[in-house]
C-alpha cells in the first residue's frame, strides 16, 4: 500500500518539529500495514462530500489525529492532520 496526501495535510505536517513528526511518520508507516484492522479505522467521519477515518497517535507531549481514506485500491489518501499539544 502506497499513500499519498493533500496540501492541507502536508502544511501542517511541514510544520512540525523532528520529535513531533516521528510519531506521526511511525502512525502512517504502521497504516501502510494496518490500514484494514480496527487500529487504523478507529472512527469514521461522514460529510457531506465524503467520509473518512481518523487515526490518532499519542506521545507524553503530542496528540496528532490523521484524516485519511482510500485513493484506490493501492493508495491510502492522507487528508488533514489535527495536532494538538
Amino acid at each position: 500500500m502506497d499513500f499519498v496526501f493533500t496540501e492541507t495535510f502536508y502544511a501542517i505536517y511541514q510544520s512540525l518539529s523532528d520529535r513531533d513528526v516521528a510519531p506521526v511518520d511511525e502512525g502512517i508507516r504502521r497504516l501502510m500495514v494496518d490500514h484494514a484492522t480496527g487500529w487504523a479505522r478507529q472512527g469514521r467521519i461522514e460529510g457531506e462530500k465524503g467520509s473518512a477515518w481518523i487515526l490518532t497517535v499519542v506521545t507524553r507531549d503530542l496528540e496528532a489525529s490523521l484524516y485519511w481514506e482510500y485513493q484506490d485500491a493501492e493508495r491510502i489518501l492522507l487528508l488533514a492532520l489535527v495536532v494538538r499539544r
